[in-house]
């Protein structure tokens, strides 16, 4: 975890709190249904103009490649809260299917393949705080 907030700091220059999500995508094929894992560390706080941003960055789960930062502001972003399963999205047209799912690593024993080796397991509450008093409109 150490890591990721070195890496985060070194991408983006800024100090926010940080996480890592994952995102799967699934594509059919003609007998089967193939599943594409993403790893994303993030990284949540109030910029310099007092705006709201989360910023991802994409990343292989054994660090092979970074790739450069996507950064969403309220200003031009979407914050939305799943009444079933309290689960933050976040809507910005940088992503490929316009929307990404905050959902933290909180176990890679069934993916650790494709998953960073990160528990943020005990940080979610503080994701969640944060896209509650930031992002959602009261």
């Amino acid at each position: 975890m150490k890591k990721v907030s070195e890496v985060f700091k070194e991408k983006t220059g800024k100090d926010y709190q940080t996480a890592v999500v994952w995102k799967m995508t699934t594509k059919k094929k003609i007998t089967k249904t193939v599943y594409t894992y993403f790893n994303w560390i993030i990284g949540y706080g109030v910029d310099s103009d007092n705006v709201p941003e989360i910023i991802f960055i994409p990343v292989d789960p054994k660090w092979g490649w970074i790739e450069e930062p996507i950064s969403c502001r309220k200003t031009d972003s979407e914050m939305v809260q799943d009444k079933k399963t309290s689960l933050f999205s976040l809507r910005n047209g940088q992503f490929e299917d316009g929307k990404i799912d905050l959902q933290l690593i909180t176990s890679v024993a069934m993916m650790e393949k494709y998953l960073m080796d990160v528990n943020y397991m005990f940080d979610y509450e503080k994701l969640n705080e944060y896209c509650s008093t930031y992002w959602m409109d009261a």
